[in-house]
């Protein structure tokens, strides 16, 4: 794609370069295909919006593009090396340097951060005359060397248009997050909003679950308001800034592992009368409030408590200590019979403890419930006789 009239202006602030240019609606399509294929190139990115009232904005937008109209401009993001960012930020007074770059970059590195509804648009308007291909459109092409900027130039790009849940920001922001525990931990099923599935089996969980779960191992409390912190998180260009702290990300995903090996220990059993919210083994961490009770129950064990940060030789030492403490109980659990199980997991207590609580504040009745339910686990040293110790704590 061949870019005229480019100009470049550089972000200082989150180091990027700023690209604008006019190519051909034919240059253009034949560039992006391939990535208008993949929902952009961005995992989170909405596809092609379906409802009735997009497609007659649509349908308008084809009409216009069809007269000849000129869209704003459609932006692209480039992912470079850092050595390549930098060569190129020597001379990016230098077009023919940048066009070369544009040129040679291949699929995996580019992304259409914010134009997809016109991009289809533009499919849509080219299909139906084909005389407009050599009419011109403005194109940006956003440069960066660190992928969490686009995430925030995507975000950002979102004002004002049709609104993301929360779900849906939390799940793109936090997307390198997910990747990475998803290469780690292959056997853990993490289903993102696109994906439409539920937990009907351990092991199971939304994507938007992990991401709070991470949220709550980092500030070691249960409680925790998504919505504001995501708002806290749009407002900052290190979005995953946690992530790059290798031992703190690591334990986290240890931690992680080890609410998986228990929730599929537990999975196990499964009741012949369906009482009660808990009567299945796996309904236990089916439970939001269950898996956060877990996570901030360990983060407290072993990072301590806010304000009082264990050092990272005592943090190492603690998490070795409770892996090993949850292996053997592992291997208690796999080896109780069906009926020793039920009576170990003892649900049917758990469900009459939770009927004693505030019913406007259910939510963070549970979370206070299962944290300390954990905690008396933990201090335990997970050897127990039944989990009645833990519904009996609070």
């Amino acid at each position: 794609m061949e870019l005229k009239e480019l100009t470049i202006v550089k972000d200082k602030r989150s180091n990027c370069l700023s690209c604008m240019g006019v190519t051909t609606i034919k240059e253009y399509i034949s560039y992006i295909n391939d990535i208008y294929r993949m929902k952009g190139g961005i995992e989170g990115q909405r596809d092609t919006l379906r409802t009735s009232s997009a497609i007659k904005i649509r349908k308008r937008m084809v009409d216009d593009i069809v007269k000849g109209t000129v869209l704003p401009p459609v932006v692209l993001g480039l992912l470079l090396l850092h050595e390549d960012f930098v060569k190129l930020d020597n001379v990016s007074h230098n077009t023919k340097i940048l066009q070369d770059t544009l040129s040679q970059a291949s699929n995996e590195n580019i992304s259409l951060i914010d134009g997809m509804q016109r991009t289809t648009a533009i499919i849509e308007a080219l299909k139906s005359n084909e005389q407009i291909e050599n009419n011109e459109l403005r194109v940006e092409v956003w440069i960066v060397e660190n992928l969490n900027n686009l995430m925030y130039r995507m975000l950002v790009l979102n004002t004002g248009q049709v609104p993301w849940t929360v779900r849906r920001q939390l799940e793109v922001v936090y997307g390198s997050l997910l990747k990475t525990i998803k290469e780690e931990v292959p056997e853990i099923d993490i289903y993102t909003i696109d994906d439409s599935k539920y937990r009907t089996d351990g092991g199971q969980y939304q994507g938007e679950s992990i991401i709070e779960l991470f949220i709550v191992f980092g500030s070691r409390k249960e409680k925790v308001n998504i919505k504001e912190r995501v708002a806290e998180e749009f407002t900052r260009l290190d979005f995953i800034e946690s992530t790059d702290k290798g031992d703190f990300l690591s334990i986290f995903i240890k931690c992680l592992k080890l609410m998986y090996s228990i929730d599929k220990a537990f999975t196990r059993y499964e009741s012949e009368e369906k009482i009660g919210r808990f009567s299945d083994g796996k309904d236990l961490f089916k439970s939001q409030p269950a898996r956060i009770g877990f996570i901030s129950a360990l983060a407290v064990e072993i990072l301590g408590r806010p304000g009082n940060d264990k050092g990272e030789e005592t943090q190492t030492k603690i998490l070795q200590r409770i892996e090993n403490e949850v292996k053997d109980f592992i291997a208690l659990v796999d080896g109780l019979s069906e009926a020793e199980l039920k009576d170990f997991l003892s649900l049917n207590i758990l469900n009459e403890c939770l009927k004693d609580n505030n019913p406007s504040k259910v939510g963070d009745f549970e979370r206070s419930f299962f944290k300390e339910a954990f905690a008396a686990l933990i201090k335990e040293h997970f050897d127990i006789q039944s989990m009645v110790l833990s519904w009996r704590a609070y």
